[in-house]
């Protein structure tokens, strides 16, 4: 049964369907010979409770000696209840009529012959008639000259010896040829009662998830339905647009949040430069100009606080670029060497100006002298290390900056002397406007989206970038470059 059961669960809906029809059928004609069966054994048990169906009949050669006995004397009203003791008048009815059909007594009222001549021409017939049968014999003088008629009235029926009871053998006569109808339809609806209910549930799950969803409920989840594979299917869709709205709003929430810090850390990063600049331009409006030393501080505080803002900016449309669905970098072979060379030099000034030491080492294990990348981009990751790195690095500090060139990789790793990063969950330092506390963040403040930027780009190129304090103190940040872009891909 628990095969059967299992067997059910994992059909499709049709066969389901088939199958419970067939077993209402054959439930209905076991059922139905099994109450034959039983009837038939009461029969057999109760012999004089029953009367078969020509127990009436068998009656009639008795009525018809004593009928042929009596001849034309049964015409005359004083044999009436001599006759009837003689006719079982519970199951025969009867008629006497003379030579003309008129009725001389009985209990059948309405007249079969109307006249002489009909009279013989019916003599020893039978008459069907609302399925009963009718019997006429004739009645004799002496002088066998025909005088009259008897009809005797029966139908072939099985009864019962207690008149009382007719109704009772009736009803179940009736019963027992109407069961294989009753037995059908009590059992299509327990079948179909059963298959509805196995229908409603998952059904009454969809309405409830639709309910809750509408009420901006999202936070449950559909089990699987074993009741059907139709079923099933229909619920985990449902449950799997349920999880992909989640995720959308969770994602749209989290845009929103997003859209909020960037504006938050725009409108704070740009405040203090622009606000220095607009005061500086008013000191210049209001005379300052007149004085020399004091314009030309004035002016370098202006441009330094416009370069300021216009790098917050950038670092803004940087983003937009990389978040495009599209965005794709533009490779080409690149000669390390006179890569590396100039970024070098063009790390040592910014160093220098910082008085900052700058230390380039690189250390090469294979003959490789070019690599397939994206030159303004690695650049650009490149620039946001070492531009962070000289920004946390105190005066008279340190970053070394470590080249290893392998057969399938370009490795950079750069560490300053600064004071390192705040948190130990690295991967939050990729987030878009993730900030580091003050001790990282330095004077100048910064929108937080440089290092996803990197992430980004080096992500395009099928690489990897790490963050992580050194052991020996301050930041290091290792970016991982194959040789060929596709390399990875092809893999």
């Amino acid at each position: 049964m628990g095969k059967l059961k299992k067997w059910l669960y994992s059909t499709k809906l049709k066969t389901q369907f088939i199958v419970s029809f067939h077993l209402s059928l054959v439930c209905s004609v076991v059922a139905t010979m099994l109450t034959w069966f039983m009837v038939l054994i009461g029969v057999s048990i109760m012999p004089d409770q029953i009367r078969p169906a020509n127990y009436y009949e068998k009656k009639i050669p008795t009525i018809v000696d004593y009928v042929q006995m009596k001849g034309n004397q049964l015409l005359s009203p004083q044999a009436q209840k001599e006759l009837e003791s003689i006719i079982p008048l519970e199951g025969i009815d009867y008629q006497v009529v003379d030579v003309t059909g008129r009725i001389i007594y009985g209990s059948i009222q309405e007249r079969f012959i109307n006249n002489t001549k009909d009279l013989y021409s019916k003599i020893n017939t039978d008459i069907h008639k609302n399925g009963r049968i009718i019997k006429m014999y004739p009645l004799f003088e002496p002088n066998d000259q025909l005088s009259g008629a008897i009809f005797l009235q029966y139908q072939l029926s099985v009864t019962s010896t207690d008149v009382g009871s007719k109704w009772i053998i009736s009803m179940v006569l009736l019963l027992t040829l109407s069961s294989p109808f009753i037995y059908f339809y009590l059992f299509s609806y327990l079948f179909g009662r059963r298959f509805s209910k196995k229908l409603e549930r998952p059904f009454y799950q969809l309405i409830d998830g639709a309910k809750s969803i509408q009420h901006n409920n999202l936070d449950f989840s559909l089990p699987v339905i074993q009741e059907s594979h139709e079923l099933n299917q229909l619920v985990q869709a449902f449950e799997e647009m349920r999880v992909a709205l989640k995720k959308s709003l969770v994602r749209q929430w989290e845009l929103e949040e997003e859209r909020k810090e960037m504006v938050a850390a725009i409108a704070h990063d740009l405040r203090t430069p622009l606000t220095i600049i607009h005061g500086h331009a008013e000191g210049l409006i209001e005379g300052s100009k007149k004085d020399q030393d004091r314009l030309d501080r004035y002016l370098h505080t202006i441009f330094t606080n416009t370069q300021r803002s216009i790098r917050l900016l950038d670092q803004l449309h940087g983003v937009s670029l990389v978040e495009i669905p599209g965005f794709q970098i533009q490779p080409e072979w690149v000669d390390i060497k006179t890569f590396l060379d100039r970024k070098v030099q063009e790390f040592e000034l910014l160093c220098k100006k910082k008085e900052i030491d700058f230390l380039y080492t690189v250390d090469q294990h294979s003959d490789i002298e070019q690599i397939y990348m994206d030159d303004d981009r690695i650049s650009q990751v490149l620039d946001n290390i070492i531009t962070n790195a000289i920004r946390y690095t105190p005066e008279k500090g340190q970053i070394k900056w470590h080249t290893m060139i392998t057969q399938e990789n370009v490795i950079f790793e750069i560490k300053d002397s600064g004071p390192g990063f705040g948190s130990t969950n690295y991967e939050r330092l990729f987030r878009k406007f993730y900030r580091e506390d003050s001790s990282r963040t330095g004077k100048e403040g910064h929108v937080g989206l440089g290092l996803f930027i990197a992430q980004s780009i080096v992500h395009k190129h099928g690489g990897n970038i790490e963050a992580f304090n050194s052991e020996e103190g301050g930041a290091t940040m290792k970016v991982a470059i194959p040789i060929d872009v596709n390399s990875d891909k092809k893999s």
